[in-house]
């Protein structure tokens, strides 16, 4: 089914080099929103906004923060723009998705227990659906010379900084049919005017970040304290895991609880079971190893945080975070590591 959609729309269209982190601002964003949200109105008392018989649902609220975005992309053509759009269209859509329990049952019912497990299984879709349509080839000579002009395009007759012409320069086609064309816009490139390079924090972070791994990885014992994390990690996923189980093993007695009660038992078992095999790879590879933590992590992300949404929103939620926090920390480190050469 992925690779249908990939082929029916990737093939056809003309991919965003920015796609994967646009795509992940707006699912960490309305991940963020969702959760805070969540949490704002059990620590409010879940208050409602109006009066006199009205009642402002804070889904409008989601719908106009994603019609602002909307309008961003719609008026403006420059990077900065999708990148702050995809933000706010983030937050607009965790937003506007939280109340998705009063539109599925016929009493309104924000508090549906599914609810908080369909939202995530929505997020969850809407990542593999993206990924899907991004792919995983590289961007075809066309579509590079397309981005270096859309780059391009916020520096027409104005200084340009040495990185962000270097980055132009990368993408432009060396051979091809577009070849020509993309020489000439090199040259155009190269004539503009140089301006100092000036690093915002957030552009300066994957720096730092790979200088204090490089710290961290260079100590003797770096690789005996993963071991020891990721292990304690695992452990106490499973443990967590077993503890809901019994806790609200009472709670219910249905087919409904029983598959929610395996199925989260199966898949961190699994997810387990991958987190083991990347201790194994660790001394073969800090990167291979890396990529086996994250296969074992997407199981625990993707499918068991489903079925523990079911039976506990409040461990759901809990879980999520420390699984969210955990996987960027883990994507961050396998950059470091690529970054320096310790990709097998």
């Amino acid at each position: 089914m992925l690779a249908i959609v990939q082929t029916s729309l990737v093939a056809r269209r003309t991919r965003n080099s920015d796609a994967a982190a646009l795509l992940e601002s707006f699912l960490v964003s309305a991940v963020v929103s969702f959760l805070a949200i969540r949490a704002f109105l059990a620590a409010t008392g879940y208050p409602r906004i109006g009066g006199g018989g009205l009642h402002i649902a804070h889904m409008l609220w989601g719908g106009l923060l994603m019609l602002v975005a909307l309008g961003m992309l719609l008026v403006f053509l420059d990077r900065w723009t999708q990148h702050v759009a995809a933000i706010v269209a983030g937050l607009g859509f965790g937003t506007f998705i939280d109340e998705i329990g009063k539109f599925l049952t016929a009493d309104n019912n924000y508090f549906f227990q599914p609810a908080v497990a369909l939202v995530y299984v929505i997020f969850v879709t809407l990542f593999l659906v993206g990924r899907a349509v991004i792919g995983n080839r590289p961007l075809s000579p066309r579509e590079r010379l397309a981005n270096a002009l859309d780059l391009l395009e916020q520096h027409l007759d104005r200084p340009i900084e040495p990185d962000e012409r270097a980055h132009i320069a990368a993408l432009l086609p060396r051979d091809g049919p577009d070849a020509p064309f993309a020489a000439d816009v090199r040259r155009y490139v190269d004539g503009l005017p140089s301006a100092e390079n000036r690093d915002t924090w957030l552009e300066a972070l994957p720096a730092r970040i790979t200088r204090a791994y490089v710290r961290l990885a260079a100590n003797a014992s770096f690789d005996r304290a993963v071991v020891v994390v990721v292990v304690l990690y695992a452990v106490a996923a499973v443990a967590g895991v077993l503890a809901l189980a019994i806790a609200t093993g009472s709670a219910g007695s249905s087919d409904a609880w029983t598959v929610s009660r395996v199925g989260s038992g199966l898949s961190t078992l699994v997810g387990a079971g991958l987190v083991a095999r990347g201790v194994l790879a660790l001394r073969g590879s800090r990167a291979g190893a890396y990529h086996w933590f994250l296969r074992g992590l997407l199981v625990w992300i993707l499918v068991t945080q489903v079925f523990v949404f079911y039976a506990s929103q409040l461990a759901g939620l809990g879980g999520l975070v420390v699984d969210l926090v955990a996987y960027a920390s883990l994507r961050m480190a396998l950059r470091s590591e690529i970054r320096i050469g310790g990709a097998t």
